[in-house]
């Protein structure tokens, strides 16, 4: 039996939800698939994937009960193999100043520091959704020996470009801010440009490599 409904949050959006805890791998890609079909219609002011929902804030709100039902038959019509996922590699500084709970990690977690490059950099992480800060992607999933909470005292600052796990989470600080995330490392790579036409470099689905650099822990 399907679970999945649509509702209207406010005066012109409509969201779509699964209604389950956590989706597969089927399922995030129709997700995925969805948001890029919605994106090329160009009929929503805003575009929001969560992580088990989607939200269209529509550019005409006299079109949302048209949409409710709509939303449905096109996750219908969908399927996992609609998508097709970009790749992006990303350069990282490991630890020393880069990433400052590189080595406190590792001594917590009986692994060289070596070890923690490599169990991070190792996978195809995909973004799950966006949210927190402008650009900001949540990246899944790190592998089960690197699962740590967050700091039990969030700094007050994160450099931009901080590179950084919680839980089964790894993210990218696209600018700089508080954060509780332990900070692995650190890339260049610029995450969110204003001006841009897009201005999230990172996308619901997309792929993310971490490629580590001499200039670090390798």
């Amino acid at each position: 039996m399907n679970q999945e409904q649509t509702y209207l949050l406010g005066e012109q959006a409509v969201v779509l939800d699964l209604n389950c805890a956590r989706l597969d791998d089927a399922q995030q890609n129709r997700l995925f698939a969805l948001h890029r079909h919605l994106q090329q219609l160009k009929v929503g002011s805003d575009i929001v994937v969560g992580k088990t929902s989607i939200t269209l804030v529509l550019k005409n709100p006299a079109h949302c009960s048209t949409w409710q039902e709509r939303l449905l038959t096109l996750w219908e019509e969908l399927s996992a193999t609609d998508f097709q996922p970009t790749t992006h590699t990303i350069p990282v500084i490991y630890g020393k100043q880069a990433g400052p709970d590189l080595l406190p990690l590792a001594a917590q977690l009986d692994l060289s520091p070596q070890d923690i490059v490599e169990l991070h950099s190792s996978p195809i992480y995909q973004v799950k959704f966006l949210g927190f800060l402008p650009g900001f992607a949540y990246l899944g999933t790190v592998p089960q020996q690197l699962q740590v909470a967050r700091l039990d005292s969030p700094r007050t600052q994160v450099p931009a470009g901080s590179v950084a796990i919680a839980e089964d989470l790894s993210a990218i600080y696209p600018s700089g801010s508080p954060g509780g995330w332990r900070l692995l490392g650190h890339s260049s790579t610029r995450l969110f440009d204003a001006q841009a036409q897009s201005p999230c470099l990172l996308q619901p689905g997309d792929n993310v490599k971490f490629v580590p650099q001499k200039e670090g822990l390798c």
